[in-house]
């Protein structure tokens, strides 16, 4: 199998791995152990607190009695683990070496430890990177409002937003470095990631560097379908008759269906939110009334939406992709499979994200691998991690749902780790920061597509309940299971006295179980099991 092995300096991979569960004892211990396996609150790495407090330390600079520095100065994080401070002055001016030209990775809104803290703290062991942290300005202003006793903190990490504050920014960064990349973790910063490239010059940006199409589910859809690829029948709707009449004209053209539905959701959202799964008109004009009373995500104003998406329902198996890029060469990082049900009133319940390969699933995996590859080059994407969700359906093969240009929103490395050998995270790294000039490139050492040496999957804690809790079942049952490796229930679901709600969407989860195995019926079974438990999980009164 194919694992990573590191050095003091530099990751490496390793083709001559041993035992499967040598490496989930070993490497998931140490590098992506955030969690024991236990069901309490999650015990982050020991390099967690030390950069969420450089990233909220701020610059040494004055500041003034607002909070707001005159000078526009970037912070830059330590690289000595052991090092006490936080960010101080004695940055280095230069850093160069006789083969390490310095390379800035400026990471945006990087808080989850698993992900972009987890990244950081990678990139800072490799020779001549400079890691930035820096706020988005929708989450600066959000921290802004919710924490102003912080705001020369949340101050310190903003971004420049015009050519005066860039050039300056830039000035005090050591003067050979290049500024190789900017990563964003969150959804709503993805927009003003991709104006920072621009800003900045950065070395790597997408073609075009800037395209509302990859984050607008409208858009998005358009440009794949005039590329030539299979996308779902669709129409942006102003008003909600023309909402309820292009819901008609759906439900009407797939009458063959079991059950004919239509997708009405906002242009832009996460984690299902907002979206809705209709089977007659009123159920559309219900959906139009939701959404257009909310508003939009990821903008600092507080416009409500004025429109609705309405899309068709597509059925068939539902997939996602973690694919990284590096100069428009697209590498399948992880293949997952979705479990998604309806629970109640609610239609998209995620029970199972497993992961899967061309040998499990012969058919879908080698078409959705391809027709991927060609929806980002539709997009421009030439760099960088993204997710993207594919349907595989009877009639017309693999139909986008979305892409999403940043990480998978859970925490995968440990069974990536685990199955595959290497994870989408060190990849994106290695993508964005490799040497592609010198011959131990390791970009060139990840193959195109992912193979499974284990079996593994992430189980979402679906909870039917609604009322006081009083208590929790199924615990030490769970984690007798032979496939468990660790899981967590979240702190409002043990708190005995607390008021909990049946589960609508993968946010309002109940927690989450990791399944690892080298017999895939095995941990098929253990995932069923859990599943019949879920009902009985958790008592209220």
């Amino acid at each position: 199998m194919i694992m990573l092995a590191r050095n003091k300096n530099k990751q490496r991979i390793n083709p001559e791995a041993t035992c499967i569960f040598l490496l989930i004892g070993l490497v998931l211990s140490t590098a992506f152990s955030h969690a024991d396996a236990t069901w309490g609150r999650p015990a982050l790495h020991r390099h967690k607190d030390k950069i969420l407090q450089q990233l909220r330390a701020g610059s040494n600079e004055d500041e003034n009695d607002s909070g707001e520095s005159d000078v526009f100065r970037p912070v830059i994080l330590e690289a000595d683990d052991e090092a006490d401070g936080g960010v101080g002055d004695d940055i280095p001016r230069t850093l160069s070496s006789e083969n390490v030209v310095p390379k800035v990775l400026i990471v945006m809104d990087g808080f989850c430890p698993y992900l972009g803290v987890y990244m950081m703290r990678q990139a800072q062991q490799s020779p001549g990177v400079i890691v930035v942290p820096v706020l988005s300005e929708y989450l600066r202003n959000f921290l802004l409002l919710t924490e102003p006793e912080k705001t020369e903190q949340w101050q310190a990490l903003r971004i420049p937003t015009s050519a005066e504050q860039a050039r300056e920014w830039i000035s005090h960064l050591p003067s050979e470095a290049i500024i190789a990349a900017v990563y964003c973790e969150s959804d709503s910063g993805l927009e003003e990631a991709e104006l920072l490239r621009q800003r900045l010059n950065v070395t790597q940006q997408d073609t075009p560097a800037y395209l509302p199409a990859r984050r607008d589910k409208y858009l998005m859809n358009e440009m794949v379908q005039k590329s030539g690829l299979a996308t779902a029948q669709q129409k942006m709707c102003h008003s909600a008759s023309e909402a309820r009449d292009f819901a008609q004209e759906l439900l009407s053209r797939h009458s063959k269906q079991q059950t004919p539905r239509v997708v009405v959701k906002p242009f832009r959202g996460v984690a299902s939110e907002s979206v809705h799964l209709c089977e007659t008109i009123e159920q559309v004009q219900e959906a139009w009334d939701v959404i257009t009373d909310t508003t939009v995500f990821g903008v600092m104003s507080a416009d409500k939406h004025n429109t609705v998406l309405v899309q068709e329902f597509l059925e068939g198996d539902e997939y996602v992709l973690d694919v990284v890029s590096r100069n428009g060469e697209h590498k399948i990082a992880a293949v997952w499979k979705y479990d998604k049900r309806p629970v109640g009133r609610a239609p998209f319940c995620y029970f199972q994200t497993k992961l899967v390969d061309a040998a499990m699933e012969p058919v879908d995996v080698p078409i959705i691998q391809e027709y991927t590859r060609k929806v980002l080059n539709a997009l421009g994407v030439q760099y960088g991690l993204t997710h993207n969700e594919v349907i595989v359906t009877a009639d017309r093969g693999p139909v986008l749902v979305e892409v999403n240009c940043r990480q998978h929103n859970m925490d995968f490395a440990p069974i990536t780790m685990a199955c595959i050998g290497y994870n989408a995270l060190d990849m994106t790294l290695d993508a964005l920061l490799g040497r592609g000039d010198l011959a131990d490139d390791d970009w060139e050492l990840y193959p195109s597509e992912p193979t499974l040496r284990a079996y593994g999957c992430m189980v979402h804690l679906v909870n039917y309940e609604s009322g006081i809790l009083q208590g929790v079942n199924h615990l030490d049952d769970m984690s007798d299971l032979p496939s468990f490796f660790k899981g967590q229930v979240y702190d409002n679901f043990q708190a005995e006295g607390e008021s909990i709600e049946p589960t609508v969407d993968i946010r309002s989860d109940a927690g989450w179980v990791q399944l690892l195995n080298q017999d895939l019926q095995e941990l098929e079974r253990d995932f069923r099991q859990i599943v019949d438990w879920m009902p009985s999980m958790f008592n209220v009164e």
